[in-house]
């Protein structure tokens, strides 16, 4: 962010200086005095940009290099320093004018509301000093810092769409002259028209053509790969994703706006800034060529003359025809948004329906399934029904202005053309103006339903944000739970009080210790709170007040009572949480042996859903497995062998306490079997108004 500030102040200071020579050159040929004028209006706006995004900013900052090369180049051409052919090819003076236009209409948008929501979702890219990604070879030598490739590829994007408006200016006075030849049957005219100007036009709309595609297929991949690792990276990072159900921003289905709406925000950025900046350029230069042509234009059939008649008939008829298009098209926003959630929910049934389709068997629940399914898919059709109409009024609309708008300029300028005032080229140059200003007017109106759905992509991406930093906030705030490292060898609690979401509290004002090298049974009735205390133990559980202290620089494993099993090979789901490289086989192999799962032992590399086909018994003991593996310091079984029998669950706690005999077992259970493997209860102990306090006890003594 510093060197792009400090290079608007270099060009601001190179642009007065270009202004300034500009104007004393007396007696050389230059530009129009309104082209020297414009430079000191460009390093204003230079200057008064330094506290723009950093997204924004790329685009003022080509504006600036615009304005400096264009005006450059024409007072090169005035000298005669350039070859003919070359100056030829030169856009009209006031384009360079046309880049201090684009300038100050950038400065006036970014404090447009719907403009600042979309730099907070881009600017984190365009800022990053991370490394270049090694995953994507386009461009990686294109700067030293991801976010200098990104904004050098903006940059790059920008020169080359205002390239090809100067090409189709171009084009719009080779028709002029090509017609006027075609008109005074002046044939070395004509062929010159088609071979000098014509050829290379054409070359280097192709060229130009396929170098866009190419630059911003680059920066969408490279951005799209940096946004989708800096938003799952976030997300899963300190527990946000465990968090965010709890805060108050709606941010439902995290997978589809980390997969699906980063794609199509990226995409559609790219797209629609560069696609609306063009169009920009190409209604400034036109309305000039507009003006020009109607400057002293004869309302047909009269005597009465209306100064730029046909620049002001244009804007006329694009703003009525925006007006009515907003009108018609605004309900599409809601109904795009509802689109993508409906969709997402409906995904996201049916998902479950695959990850729990033993359990839905067992039950023969699929009529139930299916009745959801069915009421989640008939959302999808009404809304969607929604849409098809409403798009239907929208392009009835817009496709009869469009039909309407062809014959306007041909109907005005004819009169002319048959009074002989007027040439057949100056006819097809305004005809092509008039269409060309129309179309960059219409532009709204023809990215209506593109619009409407970026806005409610930019929104679900803007919410998942705010909720990540909400979630974030949680983790250290939350009702003033602390949780730190202050003891030297034992788990404590001081004045612990745990709350549930809505704030109605389940255990209150506990203080205990949980030795090392003691096994701790913690038991209580359902709902006391025992898993919401394992929670605040491992510091996810942002919910209460007081202090939770853990042994500082020792590990702690959790094992819930139903195990998450990723995708993927049996080795990766047993060396869960760490990579599949971080033991021998062997080493996976003997824990799957003395979680007794010796069946397994040989099928490390089968790549298969686990989860659907280990048993939940299985699925318990290889999770058993994992603690084997990590030797934690602290093991914390949160009803881990609930799904075993007695005798397996018996032959598992003596194995984890002859395997692991550095590591303090705690338990949470029902079984009054598991005493003989604990020395020591923390029960949970009713206080009255659904409140619990843990309590620390002495293992009774086994009955004779």
């Amino acid at each position: 962010m510093a060197a792009l500030k400090s290079r608007l102040g270099i060009q601001a200071v190179l642009t007065a200086l270009v202004a300034l020579l500009l104007l004393a050159m007396p007696g050389i040929p230059s530009p129009p005095l309104y082209v020297s004028l414009a430079g000191f209006a460009m390093a204003g706006i230079l200057v008064a940009s330094n506290t723009l995004s950093a997204y924004l900013k790329i685009f003022v900052s080509v504006y600036g290099v615009g304005y400096l090369v264009l005006a450059g180049a024409k007072t090169l051409a005035a000298m005669g320093a350039l070859p003919a052919t070359v100056a030829a090819l030169l856009p009209p003076d006031f384009a360079a004018t046309g880049s201090v236009v684009f300038a100050a209409i950038v400065l006036a948008v970014s404090h447009w509301k719907p403009i600042r929501d979309i730099t907070l979702i881009a600017d984190p890219y365009f800022a990053s000093h991370d490394a270049p990604s090694r995953e994507i070879g386009m461009f990686r030598r294109f700067g030293r810092t991801e976010g200098q490739i990104g904004r050098n590829l903006v940059a790059l994007s920008i020169f080359v769409n205002f390239a090809d408006v100067a090409l189709t200016l171009r084009f719009n006075f080779f028709y002029r002259d090509m017609y006027n030849a075609l008109q005074e049957f002046d044939a070395p005219s004509f062929w010159y028209q088609l071979g000098y100007i014509f050829v290379p036009l054409a070359v280097l709309n192709v060229v130009i053509g396929m170098f866009d595609i190419y630059v911003d297929s680059g920066l969408q991949l490279r951005w799209r790969t940096w946004l989708t690792h800096n938003l799952y990276e976030r997300w899963l990072g300190e527990g946000t994703h465990y968090r965010i159900p709890f805060v108050d921003e709606h941010a439902d289905n995290p997978d589809q706006r980390i997969q699906s709406d980063v794609n199509n925000f990226i995409a559609q950025t790219t797209t629609l800034s560069t696609r609306l900046l063009s169009q920009a350029a190409q209604l400034v230069s036109f309305i000039v060529i507009l003006w020009t042509l109607s400057r002293d234009f004869v309302l047909p059939f009269t005597d009465t003359v209306i100064p730029g008649f046909l620049v002001w008939l244009v804007i006329a008829y694009a703003v009525v025809g925006t007006w009515l298009t907003h009108l018609i098209g605004k309900p599409l926003i809601g109904l795009d948004y509802r689109q993508e959630q409906v969709e997402a929910d409906f995904r996201f049934a049916l998902a479950r329906n695959r990850i729990y389709s033993e359990q839905i068997a067992l039950l023969r629940g699929e009529r139930a399934e299916s009745s959801r399914l069915s009421t989640l898919f008939h959302a999808i059709v009404d809304n969607y029904v929604g849409i098809i109409f409403r798009r239907i009024k929208l392009i009835a609309f817009t496709f009869s202005y469009r039909q309407a708008s062809t014959i306007f300029p041909l109907v005005i300028a004819a009169p002319s053309f048959f009074a002989k005032k007027i040439t057949l080229g100056a006819l097809q140059q305004t005809s092509n103006a008039f269409s060309n200003v129309q179309n960059s007017l219409n532009f709204f109106i023809n990215s209506y339903t593109i619009l409407a759905a970026y806005k409610a992509n930019t929104i679900r991406l803007g919410s998942f944000k705010r909720a990540m930093t909400k979630a974030e906030a949680l983790a250290g705030a939350g009702y003033g739970l602390a949780n730190g490292n202050d003891t030297a060898g034992a788990v404590t609690a001081r004045d612990l009080t745990l709350a549930l979401p809505d704030g109605r509290e389940i255990v209150r004002g506990a203080s205990f210790e949980l030795p090392k090298n003691r096994a701790t049974l913690l038991s209580g009735p359902s709902g006391s709170g025992k898993s919401t205390l394992f929670r605040a133990i491992a510091g996810i559980w942002p919910f209460g007040k007081g202090r939770v202290d853990v042994p500082a620089g020792q590990s702690a494993l959790v094992l819930p009572q139903r195990p998450y099993i990723p995708l993927g090979s049996l080795r990766g789901a047993v060396a869960y949480p760490h990579t599949v490289d971080t033991f021998s086989d062997e080493a996976i192999r003997d824990a799957l042996r003395a979680a007794q799962l010796p069946q397994l032992a040989d099928q490390l590399d089968t790549v298969d859903s686990w989860d659907r086909r280990l048993s939940g018994g299985e699925q318990q003991r290889l999770a058993i497995a994992r603690a084997i593996l990590a030797k934690p310091d602290w093991l914390f079984l949160d009803e881990s062998t609930a799904a075993l029998d007695e005798e397996t669950e018996a032959t598992i706690y003596r194995m984890l306490r002859e395997t692991l005999p550095g590591t303090t077992l705690v338990s949470i259970g029902h079984r009054s079997t598991l005493n003989k493997h604990h020395d020591q209860r923390l029960e949970m102990k009713s206080t009255g108004e659904g409140r619990f306090e843990p309590r620390l006890s002495a293992m009774p003594a086994p009955a004779e």
